[in-house]
């Protein structure tokens, strides 16, 4: 340490006891005075123009100063702000408010990242992993637990700055403020993460540990989340081929599974779920389904037990149950016999009206003790009566008394009513809105639907405006002037196989 920086004070002043001598003038200035070049009193035990100017004297003890610290008089002085910014990094404290940080202090990871990548990995921890999840509760995020393993994988740290960059150049998008420098930040990660991770696969072609097959399966599902956020186009179809052969080798034999830690454990099931959820509502919207799930029948391998055990934070907010009832439904199609396929829409039908979603919302584990669980029964209420209407969609052929696809619509709106355009799940509803929207030829309910969709990203504040959301409303307000377009005489368009015709394919969750 050397002299004239941080001022040490000196002694505390003594009382000075009646008929005793006053302590003797001090022989210089306080610390302030001579900073600031005045002429000090030299009173004690503080200087009188401190006291004036409502300054803390420093007293007269000597100064000391670190020897790197930056240089606070003559032409290399800085100010404070810039020092502490060079020397420091700014972090969000558990209120929201700013905080300088040694950089030693840091992870490893944003330490070697530069200003704005620091500030997208900060997003991606603060809002995108808060969209992933139903409700975002401290300290039980699996999603949070990828930020720290993008240190040990280069892949992964330029998919979690991808995935930021085109999260804030979506919010920007709707706010509309300035994407650009966000979305080129976006697209430059996003090439580099996809070149790294081809080299990793190439690596790891034959021998893989299960850390890192968990982490080639979480890097490959956030390709499928980037496009979501973009705009639900693009290659997610080839990005779910692949994440659907890391699931199946991953989950082949429980011993890899036994080989991660219980937070990544957490990590592969959320990350599972949300692949699975993508699939199975991806082949009912788009037709397509992935070669791999045809091959190794996933399904019947026991994988949907993982969309169990991600119950608590999925987002989408649909019974297991549900999903498998539409993955079953969207198969349909292959049986060529009339009576058959109409006997196990039927079935299908059955089993959905039979499911106890109240039972299913009472019965998830981990939940929040605040947890919203009318809100839930209304929103996969939602869930099963699209179902139900898709099943009568794709097989036109079965006929019940008690169903028909009008009855159905007003169902699905009846149940999304119940959940408040401000509520954290109201993002679980995209998918029942559009099913709903689609089917309707009510002016009215198309104009709910659409209101409901738009003020999505407008109105919430739990949920940042995904791109495939502005895809949905294209896509709704496309079907209705096709349909429209049809004179009444003549039978109308099924808007399912006009989606599955469209060659660009949208995934709608």
């Amino acid at each position: 340490m050397t002299r004239n920086s941080i001022p040490v004070p000196g002694p505390s002043p003594l009382r000075v006891p009646a008929g005793t001598s006053t302590p003797k003038a001090q022989s210089k200035a306080c610390y302030n005075c001579r900073r600031r070049r005045l002429r000090c009193d030299r009173s004690v035990p503080s200087c009188r123009k401190c006291s004036t100017s409502g300054e803390q004297c420093l007293g007269y003890g000597t100064v000391l100063r670190w020897a790197n610290a930056p240089a606070v008089r003559g032409k290399l002085a800085a100010p404070m702000h810039v020092a502490r910014e060079r020397n420091s990094a700014c972090v969000l404290t558990e209120h929201g408010t700013p905080s300088f940080v040694n950089r030693a202090l840091l992870d490893p990871f944003l330490n070697g990242l530069g200003r704005r990548a620091r500030h997208y990995v900060h997003h991606f921890t603060t809002t995108v992993c808060r969209d992933l999840v139903s409700v975002d509760q401290p300290n039980h995020n699996p999603f949070r637990t990828i930020v720290p393993l993008a240190g040990n994988f280069s892949f992964l740290s330029a998919i979690v700055i991808a995935t930021g960059a085109m999260h804030l150049a979506a919010l920007n998008s709707y706010q509309n403020h300035p994407t650009r420098p966000e979305l080129i930040d976006a697209l430059a990660a996003k090439d580099k993460a996809i070149r790294l991770l081809r080299s990793a696969l190439a690596d790891h072609r034959d021998i893989t540990p299960p850390q890192t097959r968990a982490v080639l399966l979480a890097a490959t599902v956030f390709f499928i989340n980037i496009d979501l956020i973009d705009s639900g186009k693009g290659g997610w179809q080839a990005h779910m081929e692949a994440a659907i052969a890391l699931m199946s080798n991953l989950h082949s034999g429980s011993s890899n599974l036994n080989a991660l830690s219980p937070s990544l454990v957490s990590l592969v099931d959320a990350i599972a779920a949300d692949c699975l959820t993508y699939c199975v509502l991806g082949s009912i919207i788009s037709g397509v389904v992935p070669e791999t799930w045809v091959q190794q029948d996933l399904a019947a391998r026991g994988l949907f037990s993982i969309l169990r055990r991600a119950e608590p934070y999925s987002y989408h907010c649909c019974p297991p149950e549900i999903l498998q009832i539409n993955l079953a439904a969207s198969g349909l199609y292959g049986i060529d016999a009339v009576e058959a396929r109409a006997e196990a829409a039927a079935a299908l039908l059955r089993q959905a009206r039979e499911f106890g979603i109240t039972q299913w919302v009472h019965g998830i584990r981990g939940l929040a003790p605040d947890d919203d669980l009318d809100v839930r029964v209304s929103l996969a209420s939602a869930h099963r009566a699209a179902a139900c209407l898709y099943i009568l969609l794709a097989v036109p052929e079965v006929t019940i008394s008690d169903f028909s696809p009008e009855m159905l619509v007003q169902e699905v709106i009846e149940h999304l009513a119940m959940v408040s355009i401000e509520h954290v799940l109201v993002k679980g509803t995209v998918w029942p809105t559009f099913m709903a929207g689609a089917q309707t030829d009510d002016l009215q309910l198309r104009k709910w639907c659409l209101d409901r969709m738009q003020a999505l990203g407008a109105k919430n504040p739990w949920m940042c405006p995904w791109g495939y959301i502005r895809t949905a409303i294209q896509v709704l307000q496309h079907l209705w002037a096709a349909r429209d377009a049809v004179p009444e005489r003549e039978p109308k368009i099924s808007w399912l196989r006009e989606i599955k015709a469209m060659r660009d394919k949208c995934l709608i969750v």
